[in-house]
C-alpha cells in the first residue's frame, strides 16, 4: 500500500492544529525549526456575521515558504448574553507562494450563535518543509464582529 507524503503531512498538521487549539489560552505551544523558513500570519480586526449568526468570516493574511505543507487554524470565542459562542476552522493553504496571501475563513458556531460585538480571535499557521522541519506562528487579539 502506497501512502503519499502530502496526505501524511496534511493529517499531521491537522492533528497538531486541533491539539494546539485544545490547550488553554495561556498555554505555551513550542515551535520547532531546524532551518529558517518563511512563516507569518495576521488575524484581521473585523469579522462578519452570516447565515443567521451561525458563522463568522474572519480575514487572515499570511505568508509561507514556497513548496511547504501548511495548515491554518482559526478560532473565535464570544460571550453572547452570558453564553459562550465559539467555533473553529481548519484550512490547508496551497500553494504557498512566499508572498502575502489574503484569505477569508468561515468559522461556524458550534452551539450558541455568534452576535454583533467584541470576540476573541486566534489564528495559528503551521508550515512544514519536511518530516521534522516545521514552524508554527500565531496571532491572537480581540476582533469586532459586524453584520454582513
Amino acid at each position: 500500500m502506497t501512502i503519499r507524503y502530502p496526505l501524511v503531512a496534511a493529517a499531521a498538521i491537522g492533528v497538531g492544529t486541533a491539539f494546539a487549539f485544545a490547550l488553554p489560552a495561556g498555554a505555551n505551544v513550542g515551535v520547532q525549526s531546524e532551518s529558517p523558513s518563511v512563516a507569518a500570519v495576521e488575524l484581521g480586526k473585523l469579522a462578519t456575521l452570516d447565515a443567521n449568526n451561525a458563522v463568522v468570516f474572519t480575514p487572515v493574511k499570511l505568508s509561507c515558504t514556497p513548496g511547504s505543507y501548511t495548515g491554518l487554524g482559526v478560532r473565535v470565542t464570544q460571550n453572547v448574553d452570558g453564553k459562550i459562542a465559539s467555533g473553529q476552522a481548519y484550512k490547508e493553504v496551497t500553494p504557498c507562494t512566499g508572498r502575502e496571501q489574503s484569505l477569508r475563513v468561515a468559522v461556524p458556531a458550534t452551539q450558541v450563535p455568534f452576535g454583533k460585538g467584541v470576540a476573541f480571535g486566534q489564528v495559528q499557521l503551521q508550515v512544514c518543509m519536511g518530516d521534522a522541519n516545521c514552524r508554527t506562528v500565531e496571532d491572537e487579539h480581540n476582533v469586532q464582529i459586524v453584520e454582513h
